[in-house]
């Protein structure tokens, strides 16, 4: 499979993946916590799908930002021509990957 077929298809799985955490998040906070069910699922399934849910679009944007990583280092490297500079803002965001990411493997 080419490049531009791949990067297609992790977009379309973001993207839904997005709206499954979108949705499941409304359920749980608008319509699961008055106990009602929704599709015959609880509060405790669609937290559960939200959870997962979120940690698939954690993953694929990792994925995402390592298939543009051209891309990225290029947009620093003309705005922030000091190289010094431009690895305290690569490190800065790795620590806001690991902020995001890390939380998610309690509850795997």
């Amino acid at each position: 499979m080419n490049k531009l077929k791949t990067n297609i298809i992790i977009d379309i799985l973001m993207l839904v993946a997005m709206a499954i955490v979108s949705g499941s998040g409304y359920l749980i906070e608008e319509v699961c916590r008055r106990g009602v069910t929704f599709l015959g699922m609880g509060r405790r399934v669609w937290t559960d799908i939200h959870i997962w849910s979120g940690i698939i679009l954690v993953a694929l944007l990792i994925v995402h930002i390592v298939f543009h990583w051209k891309s990225v280092n290029g947009f620093f490297t003309k705005h922030i021509p000091n190289r010094a500079i431009r690895y305290v803002v690569y490190a800065l965001l790795l620590a806001l990957i690991l902020i995001a990411s890390i939380p998610w493997l309690f509850f795997i």
